[in-house]
């Protein structure tokens, strides 16, 4: 069971997983369907990312794509744009820090482009999709757009080719209105 939290993000919830410890470690729910209220995304993948110290991921997103982050182990600085035109947050941008140690989780809406860097040692990230990988069309834009550059730590990044070849905020939403 998670306690959710709604954030500037329209449909973007920050929650945090009841843990319950004994003499042996812990057990923790990672997803109860009744969360989530009325509007629960039908989730039907599970993935997992592992990413090294100075990795920066992002931003992506695809059509009609829930997540739900679980972060399993290090830290993340995770970042969220909503870029839904349609959207009544549009624009708004959401950043925070995860931890293993605090617990907590992020359900991303669609029409929202996510991206992290990995702030310890490691991180290993859990999603859940409500959609099939390679089911929609995959879409990017550029972790150092001018509306999120200064959220991330100043840092020499690693980042794939794919990732440092999306255009810049302001170039996608030229195209997408057109």
């Amino acid at each position: 069971m998670s306690n959710f939290k709604e954030l500037a993000i329209h449909q973007m919830m920050l929650g945090t997983r009841f843990i319950h410890f004994d003499n042996r470690g812990h057990f923790e729910e990672i997803f109860r369907v009744n969360d989530f209220g009325s509007e629960v995304p039908n989730f039907v993948q599970d993935n997992l990312s592992y990413s090294n110290n100075r990795v920066l991921r992002g931003m992506h997103f695809q059509d009609d794509q829930w997540q739900l982050l679980t972060i399993l182990k290090g830290s993340i600085l995770d970042v969220t744009i909503d870029i839904d035109h349609a959207s009544p947050s549009f624009l708004n941008t959401n950043v925070v820090e995860m931890h293993f140690d605090s617990h907590n989780q992020l359900l991303i809406p669609p029409g929202v482009a996510h991206g992290f860097c990995v702030i310890s040692n490691e991180a290993i990230l859990h999603y859940k999709s409500s959609i099939l990988y390679g089911d929609s069309k995959q879409h990017g834009i550029s972790w150092d757009s001018e509306q999120i550059r200064g959220f991330w730590p100043e840092e020499s990044w690693e980042l794939s080719s794919r990732d440092l070849g999306f255009p810049k905020l302001s170039e996608y939403l030229l195209k997408s209105q057109n």
